[in-house]
């Protein structure tokens, strides 16, 4: 299975699972281990940012791999695009998730 998905996606996997599940429990905490979730979410961005930076070794049938040039400039937008994803996705919440909602009548309860 590794072989299809590759070494560093199985990684991923896992990890983000782990610090989820982790986020998910310490989030039910009282006081400040109630903010433990946020540093294990941190962790897996770090490992993911580590894993995908991190230079992939030759095969060992090929002595000389041709790499695209354009692949770091790639990789480089696709990074800044998902920061901006991540920093978009907590405008929505912070401005539209977590705003007051609250119920209104559809018409006054009088009773004659």
């Amino acid at each position: 299975m590794s072989a299809v998905l590759g070494t560093g996606f199985i990684i991923l996997v896992v990890v983000w699972v782990i610090c989820i599940v982790l986020s998910v429990v310490f989030s039910r905490f009282e006081g400040s281990l109630a903010y433990a979730g946020i540093v294990f979410i941190l962790i897996a961005i770090i490992i993911t940012l580590i894993l995908w930076f991190y230079p992939r070794d030759t095969p060992p049938d090929k002595t000389y791999v041709p790499y695209d040039n354009m692949s770091v400039v790639r990789t480089a937008v696709v990074s800044v695009l998902g920061v901006m994803l991540l920093i978009g996705a907590i405008v929505v919440a912070v401005f539209h998730v977590f705003d007051e909602h609250r119920a209104r009548p559809l018409k006054p309860w009088t009773y004659y």
